[in-house]
């Protein structure tokens, strides 16, 4: 087993939505390959430069944070792995001091990542949220 590969890719599956949650929308978007989709709104995002300009588009006035678990890490070859792992979505609009009224939990889903290992390291070559518990 590679566990340092492994490792590599559950940092991927947590630091895919850390950042973006945080804003830092160049540094999420360098976590995918250039030729990675990204599903999101249940809409194929393709390509690392689609990705960037989608998440430019995220209002600023709302904050997000996405609590990740069960983060389950395959794998499949010396360049080629998958993982899954739960997650809460939450969401809201800023309020004028900066913070956000604690959302209600309506939501939770599944994720399912395709990594792949170029010459730059693992980056994530497809990721798909599911929603399994909504309203």
């Amino acid at each position: 087993m590679d566990h340092e590969a492994e490792m590599a890719c559950q940092r991927l599956v947590i630091a895919s939505y850390s950042l973006m949650d945080r804003g830092r929308y160049e540094d999420t978007a360098a976590l995918f390959t250039e030729d990675a989709v990204w599903v999101r709104g249940g809409k194929p995002v393709a390509g690392r430069g689609a990705i960037l300009e989608a998440l430019k588009q995220r209002p600023t006035s709302d904050l997000s944070r996405h609590l990740i678990s069960n983060v389950l890490v395959e794998l499949t070859s010396d360049s080629d792995g998958v993982a899954t792992a739960c997650f809460v979505p939450l969401r809201g609009t800023k309020r004028e001091d900066g913070s956000v009224a604690t959302p209600q939990i309506t939501n939770v889903g599944d994720l399912a990542y395709r990594f792949r290992r170029g010459a730059d390291g693992w980056r994530i070559a497809h990721l798909q949220p599911t929603m399994i518990f909504k309203p």
